[in-house]
Formats: C-alpha cells, structure tokens, sequence
C-alpha cells in the first residue's frame, strides 16, 4: 500500500496534478475516453510547458522558477496512484449512480 503523506497523495507534485485536472480527466473519461491517455496528455502537456519554460534564457528566469520547474518534477508524480485514485473515484461513481462531492470520495477511500 502506498503511503499517503501530503492531502491524501504520495507527494505535492501528484497532488497539484489531482487539483488542477482531475475535473477533466473524470469527465472525458465518462465520455468514453481512456483513462491511461488522458493520464499521457497530461504527462506531455506538463512536460511541454516545463520545456518551453526551459527554453527561457538563463538570465530571465528566478531562483524560484528554476526551483519550481525542473525537468524531474514530473518523474515526482505518481501516475499510477493517480490512475488508480480515478479507478477508484469512477467505480464509486458509478455504483452510487451519482456525482459525489471529491472530499467525500476521499473521506471514504481514507478508511
């Protein structure tokens, strides 16, 4: 079993992803897209921002830049909690036969 130390995810980075498109990737998943390469697109479409970022001259970037968007944040998410949490959240969906509000998913799924 995975550890779960920041807001119920592994780490900050899975979380950050869980919070900014968790939204659209349940929804195009329930609309028949693959859960596996709406995960991929959002791997490329980090890693594209973090690479045209980079491609940014040294002496226009901060120090808080070059700490916060570095090539290895995207090797810190964990895709496979991530795939796993929407299984999870996508199952309970369905078998409840309604959309619930994410922190009761996660309240259930907690214990």
């Amino acid at each position: 079993m995975t550890e779960r130390t920041y807001n119920g995810f592994t780490n900050r980075e899975t979380w950050l992803v869980n919070v900014f498109y968790r939204e659209s990737i349940l929804e195009n998943v329930q609309n028949g897209e693959t859960l596996e390469g709406n995960l991929e697109y959002v791997k490329e479409a980090i890693q594209d921002r973090i690479d045209r970022f980079m491609d940014v001259p040294n002496n226009s970037r901060g120090i808080v830049q070059e700490l916060i968007c570095s090539k290895e944040i995207v090797s810190k998410i964990n895709w496979s909690e991530l795939e796993d949490h929407y299984t999870k959240e996508l199952e309970f969906q369905a078998k409840t036969a309604m959309h619930i509000d994410h922190e009761e998913f996660m309240k259930e799924n907690s214990k």
